[in-house]
């Protein structure tokens, strides 16, 4: 009911999601046609490089056996432009960061204009995991209209593709790069994904101690305090730019 009341809210036709193989924009798209019909759902595959290109595929197949309307859009063309435009600043053009950052933003746009073409809602498919980590680009991922999954942490959404029986060879088991270091979490952190959710569901949501944290998850103290350093230092990410005061 929530995608459908946010629908009529907004008067809108329908939903945008991007597909991109990872288990969260396959349920997202799952839950879209579940709950409006897959004639109002548009589906989005939006590759970039030649490793893109497995993901890009097993996304069209999701949207095929959604029967959802799904369009390839290839960005290469539109970074490489950039990357010239911007080389004329004098800024360097070869930013690993800065450049992974402009590809979501790029993306983030694509949705929005096809969604403002077809009066329809972007929908949000970052998990609570990567929201609180900060493995998103800033106005990147979650610049959308409808966060879905935005109190989900991952291993809650791979229990919610267990229970809506999407097949295992549609779902990209391995957690999303992270922005700022090309790697991911579990694999920086050196715990597993249900390790890292409970971490942060009790450090983050539940505010214990990182001793305390460290005995219920059965986790070293210092992988906790580092996990909430690291939430810490991608805040920015999450908050609304901040304003000087107008107080007297």
């Amino acid at each position: 009911m929530f995608l459908e009341n946010k629908i009529m809210e907004a008067e809108a036709n329908g939903l945008v999601v991007q597909l991109d193989g990872s288990i969260e924009s396959t349920v997202a798209a799952a839950l879209a046609v579940d709950g409006i019909g897959a004639d109002y759902v548009t589906g989005l595959v939006m590759p970039v490089q030649l490793s893109d290109e497995g993901p890009a595929r097993t996304a069209e197949t999701v949207a095929s056996l959604l029967d959802i309307d799904c369009h390839r859009l290839h960005l290469q063309p539109v970074l490489t432009a950039f990357q010239r435009v911007v080389g004329e600043t004098g800024e360097p053009t070869d930013d690993l960061v800065a450049m992974q950052n402009a590809r979501e933003r790029f993306r983030m746009a694509c949705k929005y204009y096809v969604a403002n073409t077809r009066n329809e809602l972007v929908v949000g498919t970052v998990s609570r995991t990567d929201r609180l980590l900060g493995s998103v680009a800033k106005h990147g991922e979650n610049g959308v209209d409808l966060s879905l999954f935005g109190d989900l942490y991952r291993t809650e959404i791979e229990a919610l593709a267990d229970a809506l029986a999407v097949p295992s060879d549609l779902l990209d088991q391995h957690p999303h790069p992270v922005a700022h270091t090309g790697a991911t979490d579990v694999a920086e952190l050196g715990i597993d994904q249900q390790d890292l959710d409970s971490i942060l569901h009790f450090a983050i949501d539940r505010g214990y101690s990182a001793s305390a944290v460290a005995e219920k998850v059965g986790v070293g103290e210092s992988v906790v305090e580092r996990t909430v350093q690291w939430c810490a230092s991608t805040r920015h990410k999450r908050h609304t730019p901040p304003k000087p005061s107008m107080d007297n």
